[in-house]
């Protein structure tokens, strides 16, 4: 009699080959069990979501260009993600003209440095000029740390040794980009090296809105972490000593912020970070939570518009896809005031199989490649007449 040993080998070299056996006559039925269940993107009815796109902004600067700044977030990027993002963004503007982004500016010195991307685009309302900032060199020589535990490796970790080990092909698939790519961002940013890169951002946002007219309408759209990066650069400025360009220009882009898209938010996660344990005698119910970046910049525009007869609203738009791992919606009664209207809009932005699962990496990482989102950007809601005849 053969030992049982035998048999359990046996039993896993069928395996494999039964794999397929099984799975190609359910393929069909797999493929169309899928659902993209916030396509199109469900929008808050009470209120209804009222708010301007960029065509919008565009008409309203007078002959001259409406400024938008974009900031990426968590995983590597580089100056070619703008031409990733702007023909989406642009796509619903009738005979936009759309030239390739300039080359990306850094700052001076050998120090890794926030490079710049400008793009101009003409639309039959008015031009857009669009400022990427790309702050993903900070974050690159940290980052090369992990190479040595990617299987596929990323540009990034070219020419590193190959990781020796066998993974799971999603499971690879994941632990390269999300967890050894993309999550280290995020624990930089919360360390040693959180000065050092509000330092870095300060100097690529200077540059930026030093360029700009002082009285142009200002939209930002920024996406996961690039968000919390932003919005404690342009605190950092604020607080600076009164009178001085870096605490003018920071106030003066408040005060011009029209739209706040914002993507795959992180703040109430990032956030956690920067609070205190409760005391031990503390109650049971805890007390509400300090103010986070973003409600800090929110209460810093309202008081610099105190007594300003502009009546000029910041709309704030907040795109989650319920299957992003990584992004949470942002509660209206945290964010909403007066000159503030907050909507949260879902949109997927990949298919959920089986109702089981989407793809984490995409959930997370293509909001503004979602062509419904680059509507809602290009176009508000309801959608301008101005892109009538727009492609869908």
């Amino acid at each position: 009699m053969l030992p049982r040993s035998h048999w359990r080998h046996r039993a896993r070299r069928a395996v494999p080959l039964l794999v397929p056996l099984l799975v190609f006559p359910l393929l069909p039925i797999l493929l169309c069990a899928c659902a993209t269940p916030y396509r199109p993107p469900l929008l808050p009815d009470t209120p209804p979501a009222v708010f301007p796109g960029l065509i919008d902004l565009a008409a309203q600067a007078g002959g001259r260009e409406a400024d938008v700044l974009l900031v990426h977030g968590i995983c590597t990027h580089d100056a070619g993600w703008l031409d990733q993002v702007l023909p989406q963004l642009t796509r619903a503007l009738r005979d936009a003209s759309t030239p390739a982004p300039a080359h990306a500016a850094g700052m001076d010195g050998m120090a890794p440095a926030v490079q710049i991307v400008p793009a101009t685009i003409a639309t039959p309302a008015g031009r857009l000029r669009f400022d990427a900032l790309i702050w993903s060199p900070l974050t690159s020589a940290l980052k090369r740390q992990l190479c040595y535990d990617q299987s596929a490796k990323s540009s990034l970790c070219a020419g590193t040794p190959p990781y020796p080990y066998t993974r799971a092909r999603l499971n690879a698939r994941f632990k390269d980009g999300l967890i050894d790519d993309c999550l280290p961002d995020a624990l930089i940013y919360a360390g040693a090296a959180r000065e050092t890169m509000q330092l870095r951002m300060r100097e690529a946002v200077l540059q930026v809105l030093s360029g700009m007219r002082p009285e142009a309408p200002l939209v930002v759209i920024s996406h996961s972490m690039g968000s919390k990066i932003l919005f404690d650069t342009l605190l950092r400025m604020s607080d600076e000593p009164a009178g001085s360009p870096a605490a003018a220009l920071a106030r003066q882009a408040l005060r011009r912020m029209r739209l706040l898209m914002m993507a795959a938010n992180q703040i109430p996660l990032l956030s956690l970070a920067e609070q205190q344990l409760a005391a031990p005698e503390a109650p049971v119910r805890a007390a509400a939570p300090p103010p986070d970046s973003l409600q800090a910049l929110l209460r810093l525009r309202h008081a610099a518009r105190q007594g300003a007869a502009d009546g000029n609203r910041l709309t704030l738009v907040a795109f989650t896809d319920p299957n992003d791992l990584l992004s949470y919606p942002l509660p209206p009664e945290r964010y909403a005031a007066e000159g503030v209207t907050v909507y949260n809009i879902l949109v997927s932005n990949a298919p959920t199989y089986l109702g089981l699962l989407e793809r984490p990496d995409t959930a997370h990482l293509d909001y503004l490649g979602n062509p419904d989102v680059g509507r809602l950007i290009a176009c508000g809601q309801p959608v301008s007449k101005l892109c009538d005849g727009a492609h869908p």
